[in-house]
């Protein structure tokens, strides 16, 4: 049994344990059973989606999560110099 670990355009993915042996028997697979596959990870295999075939709204929203990214940073930042509560 094998695992593929899958990423789509919306950051929302999942794991799948199969019988599928074949790495790019399983990329096809996964891209045929799920909408949006831009990336699937399997041990030290990595398969992803090339750039010019990606939407064009990716762009705008790569900058957001960009933008995201930096306050999740500072957020946790914060959180890590709080108070221990279990102290």
């Amino acid at each position: 049994m094998k695992s593929y670990l899958f990423t789509t355009d919306t950051d929302r993915g999942g794991v799948m344990l199969c019988e599928i042996d074949d790495f790019d028997t399983a990329v096809e697979y996964l891209c045929n059973r799920f909408d949006g596959v831009v990336k699937i990870e399997s041990s030290e295999q990595v398969w992803q989606l090339p750039e010019a075939d990606k939407p064009a709204s990716d762009a705008s929203e790569t900058e957001s999560r960009s933008d995201l990214s930096a306050v999740g940073t500072a957020s946790q930042a914060v959180v890590s110099e709080s108070a221990d509560l279990f102290g």
